[in-house]
C-alpha cells in the first residue's frame, strides 16, 4: 500500500478531528502543518512528529506532498486552494468552500483543469441514516420540508459577519448541503432574519434567521438558523413532509419514518466522519475520486445558497439563481 503524505493548512480545532482520523489511518503519513498563529503549527507538529509552517506557500514549495487538508475560517478561503492547485495536490476543503461565489467559481474551473481529486467537509452525506433517508425518500412524493440549526452563540471570529458570513453560511451550510443531497437544485432564494436578542453581547451578525429554497423539482423548504438560544429547546435536523406520511432526521443522531403502519426509527451507528476522510485518501491513492460524495464544484452549489441568502438579507429581495 502507497503512503499517502499530508499537509494542513489550518491546525485549529476541526483540523485537530481530521489529524486524530487520519492518524489511524494505515497508509497514511502527516508530514506539515501550516497555521497563522505559529504556536497552533507547532503543537500539531509536535503531535504528530512533523515540521511546522505559518507560510503555506513556503510549506508546499519545501515538502513533498500528496494531499493538503485546508480547514480555515471562511473569509480566508481563495489563496490557499489556488496554492495547492497550482502545486497539482489533491486538497480537501472544510465548508463552506469560499465567501465569494465567483471566485469559488474559478477555483472549481482550476480544479477541473488540473483534474485533481477534491473533498470537502459535509460529513453528513456518509452518514448510514441519510442513506435510508435517500432510500425512503425515492419512492414517495414529497411535499417540503423545515430544517433547523438552533443553539447558542460561538465565539471569535464566527460572530464578525464579514468573518464568518453569519450562522446561514457557516453552521446551517450543513442542512443546506444535506437539503440539496435529498432533493436537488435550488431555484429561488429569500431571507429574513431578526436582531437584537443579545443585547449585551459584542457580535455583528443576525441572531434568527429563515431561508425559504424553492427546488427545480417543485419542493419548497425553510431553513431556520438561531444562535440566541441559551435555554430551552435546541434543535438541528430536517422534517420531510410526504404524501404518506413523515420523515424526521435529527442531526446525525436518528431518522423516524412515520406512517398510517407505525413508526420506525434508525439510529446512527458509522463514523462517518472517519469513513469521509478515508474515502478521500483512498481516491488519492487510486486516482479515482468517484466515491467521494462532496467534490469541490458541488460544494460550491452548497456555499452558493447560503451567499444567496445573505445578499437576500441584505436587499429584502428573493434571490433567482437561474440566472
Amino acid at each position: 500500500m502507497s503512503t499517502v503524505k499530508l499537509g494542513f493548512i489550518g491546525t485549529g480545532g476541526n483540523a485537530g478531528r481530521h489529524m486524530r482520523d487520519l492518524s489511524g489511518l494505515e497508509g497514511t503519513e502527516l508530514i506539515a502543518f501550516c497555521d497563522v498563529v505559529e504556536e497552533k503549527a507547532e503543537k500539531a507538529a509536535d503531535n504528530y512528529n512533523g515540521r511546522a509552517y505559518t507560510d503555506f506557500n513556503q510549506m508546499l514549495t519545501k515538502e513533498d506532498l500528496d494531499a493538503v487538508y485546508i480547514s480555515i475560517p471562511p473569509f480566508a478561503h481563495g489563496a490557499p486552494e489556488r496554492a495547492v492547485i497550482k502545486a497539482g495536490l489533491a486538497m480537501f476543503v472544510e465548508k463552506p468552500v469560499h465567501m465569494d461565489t465567483q471566485d469559488a467559481r474559478e477555483i472549481a474551473q482550476m480544479v477541473d483543469e488540473a483534474g485533481i481529486i477534491t473533498a470537502t467537509g459535509y460529513q453528513e452525506r456518509y452518514l448510514d441514516i441519510v442513506d435510508k433517508a435517500k432510500e425512503l425518500l425515492a419512492d414517495r412524493r414529497v411535499g417540503f420540508f423545515m430544517g433547523y440549526w438552533m443553539g447558542g452563540m460561538p465565539g471569535r471570529w464566527w460572530r464578525e459577519k464579514a468573518k464568518s458570513g453569519g450562522q446561514v453560511h457557516e453552521q446551517t451550510t450543513h442542512e443546506i448541503d444535506l437539503a440539496r443531497y435529498l432533493f436537488g437544485e435550488v431555484t429561488r432564494v429569500y431571507a429574513v432574519d431578526r436582531t437584537g436578542l443579545l443585547p449585551d453581547t459584542d457580535y455583528d451578525i443576525e441572531e434568527a434567521s429563515a431561508v425559504s429554497m424553492q427546488f427545480e423539482s417543485g419542493v419548497f423548504g425553510i431553513m431556520f438558523s438561531a444562535c440566541f438560544i441559551q435555554a430551552g429547546m435546541r434543535r438541528s435536523g430536517l422534517d420531510i413532509f410526504c404524501q404518506d406520511g413523515s420523515i424526521e432526521y435529527r442531526l446525525r443522531k436518528s431518522l423516524t419514518l412515520s406512517t398510517a403502519e407505525g413508526e420506525y426509527l434508525w439510529e446512527a451507528k458509522n463514523p462517518y466522519t472517519l469513513e469521509m476522510d478515508r474515502t478521500f485518501i483512498e481516491a488519492v491513492r487510486s486516482g479515482d475520486g468517484s466515491q467521494i460524495r462532496s467534490p469541490y464544484a458541488d460544494a460550491v452549489k452548497s456555499a452558493e445558497l447560503s451567499i444567496a441568502a445573505n445578499q437576500s438579507l441584505l436587499t429584502g429581495q428573493a434571490i433567482d439563481l437561474t440566472e
